[in-house]
């Protein structure tokens, strides 16, 4: 076990990237060196139970019943897992510090999830591979948003663009073009998963799933090769948006704006409310944060990003990192 405090952080994530409903997910690096995602630390020291600090500019949207916070959650998964593996864990007191809004479509539950598990599995000389990991944290999301889905938690735990089989532990990396830009902005509402879920239809009509099916290929094919420009051109989302949109106040008049800003492509990032914009110019990249900023944004608590894609994925940081 580690004899000194242990903080993982964990990025924020922006799911389905239009095209790629519950399948794809991008890890997000503000180009300013903010890191935008939670921190959890892991303290040594034997006790009782498991214990939970939360602390963070979002903590009060979490219950105030640590038994029902996702960190301990996964804290007493863990411990069984790890047995299972041979290790014995015993309870820790631990701290969460919530920098990601809830509900907001930026993976907030994913982020401390990936962060708590990784933190522990840090601390006690990881018994857990990383794909055991990534099977625990699936677990640990789907109980939050009914579904098995990785769009949030394996580009949180790997780092970039992941392409996420639903369903299933299976993704893969996919390449992200160096010089694209996401521009993101929450406008500091929320919006509940399962409610953004049960807008959708429950079956699609057999053209649309042709077609989408095929951007999606197409969007995969063009960024193996390096057709950046055809990639972004696929980014449409046939299935989720037409449906979510209206939910979603001033989202069409900011797609609006930001693709006469020069914006490659605009969408819902995951279930929204947030929104991403893929900017290939770092000129259309300070508009289109200016105009998110100055539009988009619904209170103070609301904000906006120009990020790269986070290639690193979870990892150590030092405690006071900001």
């Amino acid at each position: 076990m580690a004899a000194e405090p242990l903080t993982v952080f964990a990025p924020a994530s922006a799911g389905n990237l239009s095209v790629g409903f519950d399948a794809l997910g991008l890890a997000l690096a503000p180009m300013d060196g903010t890191l935008l995602g939670d921190r959890v630390t892991v303290h040594p020291g034997l006790h009782d139970d498991w214990k939970l600090a939360v602390t963070g500019p979002f903590a009060d949207a979490l219950p105030d019943d640590p038994e029902q916070n996702v960190v301990l959650a996964s804290a007493r998964r863990f411990q069984a897992e790890a047995r299972r593996a041979g290790v014995e864990v015993p309870p820790l007191a631990m701290s969460l510090d919530k920098r990601l809004p809830v509900g907001s479509g930026l993976g907030s539950s994913a982020s401390s999830i990936v962060a708590a598990l990784v933190a522990l599995n840090h601390h006690f000389g990881r018994p857990l591979n990383r794909l055991r990991l990534l099977d625990l944290m699936a677990e640990m999301e789907a109980g939050i948003s009914g579904d098995l889905h990785l769009d949030n938690v394996a580009p949180c735990l790997m780092g970039g663009l992941r392409l996420c089989i639903p369903g299933s532990a299976r993704q893969y990396a996919l390449p992200w073009p160096a010089h694209w830009r996401a521009v993101i902005a929450w406008p500091g509402t929320r919006m509940d998963t399962r409610a953004a879920r049960a807008v959708l239809p429950q079956d699609l009509p057999h053209k649309l799933a042709i077609a989408h099916a095929a951007q999606f290929a197409c969007f995969v094919h063009e960024l193996h090769i390096g057709d950046a420009a055809s990639a972004a051109g696929c980014l449409v989302d046939m299935i989720a948006e037409p449906h979510r949109a209206p939910l979603l106040p001033g989202f069409e008049d900011a797609r609006a704006a930001l693709v006469e800003l020069g914006a490659l492509a605009v969408g819902i990032s995951g279930s929204g409310p947030a929104l991403f914009a893929i900017v290939d110019e770092q000129r259309v990249a300070e508009r289109a944060y200016s105009w998110l900023r100055g539009h988009y944004l619904r209170n103070e608590l609301g904000f906006a990003h120009v990020c790269r894609a986070d290639l690193e994925g979870a990892r150590r940081v030092q405690a006071a990192a900001r």
